[in-house]
């Protein structure tokens, strides 16, 4: 992965995606017909609830030297993404009782908006597949991978922030990709990307052992 690149700024890369979302809500309620307006505030309260919590997960994501239990964050975020179990693959799990830093909601956060992200870049119904592998110098790789997701051509793997700045700069108001990438960021590991015609999509949560 290349040092030389200029890594994007997470708080304004934050600032944008949760604006795009923001936004995205307001447009949707300013043209719908009044008699719709009940209905559509419940359609956004939930996404606005979500979006909350998870940026007040981030802001919290290193607390008291927090660590977490890898096994049961990787469970939480599948029950969250793929509650019956249909769509992601679990090829290999971590180790029972294995800690990374960081607190539980954050990694298992990190985790599920990676797959949200992976899953909504497939086609429908296309299988994911999760990874988790021990590395050196006390690191844990947990890898995401959409086999089927190859709009975004050729890119060797580089860091997300970097990727941001220069080449994935269309993503940069992609909520479930920065908000992974910034709690990676304050945990003291990082997301990075790669993409090729033959493997598709690969997301790689890189978190450092507690």
């Amino acid at each position: 992965m290349s040092a030389s690149i200029p890594a994007a700024s997470w708080t304004g890369l934050l600032a944008a995606a949760a604006a795009h979302d923001i936004n995205n809500l307001v447009h949707g309620f300013s043209i719908s017909d009044a008699a719709e307006w009940a209905a559509c505030v419940q359609d956004c309260l939930e996404p606005l609830r979500k979006l909350g919590a998870r940026l007040r997960t981030l802001a919290t994501a290193c607390e008291a030297e927090g660590s977490a239990r890898l096994d049961d964050a990787c469970a939480d975020a599948l029950t969250e993404v793929d509650p019956d179990g249909g769509r992601v693959v679990r090829a290999a799990l971590p180790r029972a009782g294995s800690r990374v830093r960081g607190t539980d909601a954050a990694v298992r956060t990190a985790i599920a908006s990676l797959l949200e992200h992976a899953a909504a870049a497939s086609p429908t119904g296309a299988a994911i597949r999760l990874s988790v592998r021990d590395e050196p110098a006390a690191a844990i790789t947990v890898e995401i991978a959409a086999p089927l997701a190859t709009e975004l051509g050729l890119i060797p793997a580089e860091r997300l922030d970097a990727l941001l700045a220069t080449t994935l700069r269309d993503l940069r108001g992609d909520f479930s990709l920065v908000l992974p990438g910034a709690i990676a960021d304050a945990v003291g590991g990082a997301v990075t990307v790669a993409s090729s015609p033959d493997r598709g999509l690969v997301l790689a949560l890189h978190l450092v052992v507690a």
